[in-house]
């Protein structure tokens, strides 16, 4: 399915204590909307690549939030020394990505890791 807007977290590190990473997506619209999300490790000095499970392509309900999480740790979909990027795709700008850390596996967020949906910055371009 092609999508119309391509948004991006840009790169984020990962704090010493971070044993999880969730991204959120809020979607703030009256109807279904689908979404497809796709985490990449930014390595400094090599091309980024994506991380496990690879893309995910959703239908979120009207009003509603999904999400997704994945640990943080050697032989993990993310490692602590290696930037994170989201990238999330969707047709409408109402649909609302957020990504936090946290600190344990219950929902507990490292304060000053949440990128909120203002802070996701639209792609422009292949």
């Amino acid at each position: 399915m092609p999508f119309e807007f391509r948004l991006s977290s840009g790169a984020f590190g990962l704090p010493a204590a971070a044993m999880s990473v969730d991204w959120l997506v809020l979607n703030d619209t009256g109807t279904d909307q689908q979404i497809r999300v796709t985490v990449f490790a930014a390595p400094v000095g090599s091309p980024k690549h994506q991380l496990p499970p690879g893309p995910i392509e959703v239908a979120v309900p009207a009003r509603t939030l999904t999400h997704n999480a994945n640990s943080v740790g050697p032989g993990q979909p993310f490692e602590p020394g290696i930037p994170v990027e989201v990238v999330v795709q969707c047709n409408d700008l109402r649909v609302l990505p957020t990504v936090e850390v946290w600190q344990d596996n219950g929902g507990t967020v490292i304060a000053g890791t949440r990128i909120g949906p203002g802070d996701f910055v639209r792609l422009v371009g292949p």
